[in-house]
């Protein structure tokens, strides 16, 4: 971010959107936007005034300095600047999801005894990941915790890129038969979810359980995308497997953890606990 804002020239301006392109994906424009206000309160001299909506809103503070390099007029006449030259990161990542997806296992999950799930709480700039682990009686059997620095901003379809710095650490310190992830297993665009990244890389069955969906239809009590069914609801969450799980056994998972709300109960007490412990260090 810092290098793409030294690079727009004095008098020229450009749109969160267009920095968020030359990065490899626009629908980063939100996070461009908020690196850009977290610049503008720590490093002033950044030109982060330069970089508007497309809108023509300005950031907080923006208009004075606008003015007097003519921006604001610039701006009006919709030419903006877009010769960055930055590494499309985005579109990196992009290309990984795809190449880690043909990889995956989708197929039938064995008895699970013990249950996992993992959540990441956030608080300023710090995160913590805190794994649990339940048995069939849903009794707590292990609680781990990491605490970690996120290294990219939240994207959607690219949270794992965000995550997993924490998740894999504090899942590998636990025993389990499944891992539930608050996020997608194959419900993704790319089908490569959060919950199929981690159980990749855990080289354990993963199974996802979101609160919304990315892509396909909803029709009766499942997700299609692409013809092919790929996710199950189940009391408002969307269930996907994520690695070496197919859809019905993931649900059938899913479902024997099950208590209340919309999420299975290791899931529901990793957020909690997550939440706990951020505020507690």
């Amino acid at each position: 971010m810092r290098g793409a804002l030294e690079q727009i020239p004095y008098g020229e301006v450009t749109t969160f959107r267009i920095i968020a392109e030359a990065l490899g994906d626009g629908r980063a424009a939100l996070a461009v936007r908020n690196e850009c206000l977290k610049l503008s309160e720590i490093d002033p001299d950044i030109p982060w005034w330069r970089v508007i909506s497309s809108k023509l809103e300005l950031m907080p503070g923006a208009e004075e300095k606008l003015r007097e390099e003519g921006g604001i007029e610039r701006a009006k006449t919709g030419k903006f600047f877009r010769e960055f030259d930055v590494w499309p990161i985005f579109k990196v990542m992009a290309t990984d999801q795809m190449k880690l997806s043909e990889r995956l296992i989708l197929s039938e999950l064995g008895d699970v005894s013990i249950a996992a799930g993992v959540d990441v709480s956030y608080i300023d700039d710090r995160a913590v990941a805190c794994c649990v682990t339940v048995d069939e009686e849903l009794r707590i059997v292990e609680v781990r915790f990491e605490r970690f620095s996120p290294q990219i901003p939240y994207v959607p379809t690219y949270l794992a890129f965000r995550e997993l710095r924490g998740m894999l650490p504090a899942a590998m310190k636990c025993d389990f038969d499944v891992i539930f992830v608050d996020g997608h297993g194959v419900l993704h665009p790319r089908g490569l979810g959060e919950a199929s990244h981690l159980g990749l890389l855990l080289g354990k069955p993963s199974i996802g359980v979101a609160k919304s969906k990315l892509v396909g239809e909803i029709e009766g009590s499942h997700v299609k995308f692409m013809g092919k069914e790929i996710a199950a609801l189940h009391r408002g969450g969307f269930i996907s497997p994520g690695h070496l799980s197919n859809l019905e056994s993931a649900l059938k998972a899913a479902i024997k953890f099950w208590r209340e709300g919309n999420q299975p109960l290791p899931l529901k007490i990793a957020h909690s606990l997550s939440k706990s412990a951020k505020f507690s260090n």
